[in-house]
């Protein structure tokens, strides 16, 4: 039995097969895959990640210990806890079951895990801005962020200002179908969208890249 395609297509081996893996319970909030610890043994070639707070619902703060492939360097799942081996879950992010970059054919790629399904029809979006470009574009969308371009400076909000505009022409959204949150340090932000789903969100992101 092929053991390899647990948390992603070229990370290596874990004691728990695909199949098995499918029908785990998922968590509510970002349909990650709850892998027990104290049922399953789990061998992960991974590198950490580093921390990240997200925000959740009512205000809520979740905190993460991100673990990447180390085959292929992307976000492939995350833990609750800092020390991994007392962990008793780990999370493998909906999508990892596949390459999220998806080179080949990215249309037909898993929704990756920046872009996230909220309560209430919500979409969200972890974006990476760089101020003072020549123009405002998106350069990559891959598993940890999105990562946009404004000509703008971050003072005084006009960075802000210009990511929202140009996030709405390429969502096709009004600024009042859109939110913009502070993410987890100075350049990341966190955009919720209304009205589209998370597949929409992702194809329309595709189409706009510009490396």
């Amino acid at each position: 039995m092929d053991l390899t395609l647990i948390f992603s297509s070229t990370i290596a081996s874990t004691a728990v097969p695909t199949s098995l893996l499918l029908k785990m319970p998922k968590r509510k909030t970002d349909k990650a895959y709850v892998l027990d610890k104290k049922k399953h043994l789990a061998r992960l070639n991974i590198s950490e990640a580093g921390k990240v707070l997200l925000k959740r619902g009512e205000g809520k703060l979740e905190k993460q210990f991100r673990m990447n492939c180390i085959g292929c360097g992307l976000f492939v799942c995350y833990r609750a806890e800092e020390d991994l081996e007392t962990a008793s879950f780990i999370y493998a992010v909906d999508g990892a079951l596949s390459t999220v970059a998806a080179e080949t054919n990215p249309q037909d790629a898993p929704v990756p895990p920046c872009i996230s399904q909220l309560e209430g029809g919500l979409v969200q979006v972890a974006i990476e801005v760089e101020d003072r470009a020549q123009r405002s574009a998106i350069t990559r969308v891959n598993a940890d962020d999105v990562r946009v371009t404004v000509a703008a400076p971050a003072a005084r909000g006009e960075a802000n200002n210009e990511l929202l505009e140009f996030m709405g022409k390429v969502l096709g959204l009004r600024l009042s179908q859109m939110t913009l949150q502070r993410g987890w340090n100075n350049k990341s932000k966190l955009l919720v969208v209304e009205d589209l789903s998370a597949r929409q969100v992702y194809e329309k992101l595709l189409e706009a890249v510009q490396p």
